[in-house]
């Protein structure tokens, strides 16, 4: 019954070479920290286009037509998809290794050059390169009055200072997430004491020199918007792996048969935004907190959790709630993406209700994402799909 797939409890079921990952976010850091700051953002983007042009001259990459699915990520696939209605030509840059994340489109005569999706990164400025830094974003979030929750960024040689400050500033429970990265890997949530916090910060730092404490939202909804060209495009509630109870089945058949839904790929997999419900330790875990075991049959509608981060790869849900989020939300995620002047970002949003103001009740913009993944808003488990991919293609024939 159980997956066998080995993988690093705190990164879900995604292969991560944590000495790779760590020394890239120092040098990241440093970089930033140093030349980040002196070198423009329209220059690096100048320099971009012409490394990537030479590449293809010398042929280090061959740009290709034939591009197959299972080996490109499905937030490019939906973009490509509806670019080519559009009339939008598209080519995948491979390497000697196979398909890379790199892709170039033409159009009016001219090629370039993107990563994943096209984000008009031309008319990016400083402030939007700094978006997938956690701290910065909450820096300039509180600067602007709006809502984040309480924390600090320290790095790996500041363990028993991070401890220290959290004592003393905030209180219990908390959470630890590395300062970069994403999927919720390595993040520890609702940390209730002390020791629990220290375990927290080890965590966090096997995976990244540099870390965040902060406090925890209880009782909030993870919501993930998306943002194109400051207008909202889609609206989705995250939702950790569970089963929801019949009266009839057992847990284990519970799982065993949402596992038949056509939808949901193996974790890992590139062509599907849904997986397959990962039977691990944490499950087991989670169901004993809950005086539950796989034989236990679930009433009806009682839900049993079997992880408690969002974490797709792990089977966990997506809910389209576009038609629900309240017109104050909306105004909320589009006056985030003006500040950091970036015409594609994904807004993490904690909040009991996306129905309810963010105004009238306690809620949290958690972080950005300059590379959303728009297939979230394609393939929902839940609620009728919309098409962030049309709004990429609309900014694509505005600005390039």
């Amino acid at each position: 019954m159980k997956t066998k797939i080995k993988f690093c409890p705190d990164c879900g079921p995604l292969p991560v070479n944590h000495f790779h990952n760590w020394t890239s976010d120092l040098i990241h850091f440093v970089l930033e920290s140093t030349v980040g700051k002196i070198v423009p953002a329209s220059l690096n983007y100048f320099l971009d286009q012409r490394l990537q042009r030479a590449m293809v001259w010398f042929g280090v990459l061959r740009p290709t037509k034939n591009m197959d699915p299972e080996k490109i990520s499905l937030r490019t696939a939906v973009f490509l998809k509806e670019a080519e209605k559009a009339g939008i030509e598209c080519e995948n840059l491979l390497s000697r290794f196979g398909p890379t994340n790199y892709f170039r489109l033409k159009i009016n005569n001219c090629f370039h050059y993107f990563e994943g999706l096209p984000r008009a990164e031309q008319r990016e400025t400083r402030v939007s390169k700094i978006i997938d830094d956690k701290a910065e974003v909450k820096n300039i979030l509180q600067a602007e009055g709006l809502p984040a929750v309480n924390g600090r960024a320290f790095s790996w040689r500041q363990k028993k200072q991070a401890i220290r400050w959290a004592s003393a500033n905030l209180n219990f429970p908390l959470a630890v997430k590395p300062r970069f990265g994403s999927m919720s890997q390595h993040i520890t949530m609702n940390i209730q004491d002390a020791p629990a916090l220290k375990s927290a910060i080890d965590a966090a730092i096997r995976y990244s020199p540099f870390f965040i404490v902060e406090n925890f939202l209880a009782d909030a909804q993870t919501h993930r918007a998306t943002v194109i060209d400051f207008n909202l495009a889609g609206c989705v509630k995250r939702v950790p792996a569970h089963v929801a109870g019949d009266g009839r089945h057992t847990i284990k058949e519970l799982v065993e048969i949402k596992n038949q839904d056509l939808r949901r790929g193996n974790p890992r997999a590139k062509d599907t935004t849904l997986y397959k419900l990962v039977l691990n330790e944490t499950a087991e875990q989670l169901l004993k907190s809950q005086n539950l075991s796989w034989d236990a049959v679930l009433p009806k509608d009682k839900t049993a959790f079997l992880q408690e981060k969002v974490i797709l790869d792990l089977g966990g849900d997506l809910h389209e709630e576009s038609d629900r989020v309240h017109p104050d939300n909306q105004e909320l995620f589009c006056r985030v993406a003006r500040i950091f002047n970036t015409r594609l970002a994904g807004v993490d949003f904690l909040a009991k209700d996306i129905g309810v103001s963010w105004k009238a009740q306690p809620c949290a913009i958690m972080e950005l994402n300059s590379l959303p993944y728009i297939d979230m808003h394609h393939f929902p488990a839940v609620g009728a799909p919309v098409n962030p991919a049309a709004a990429v293609c609309r900014l694509v024939k505005k600005y390039y």
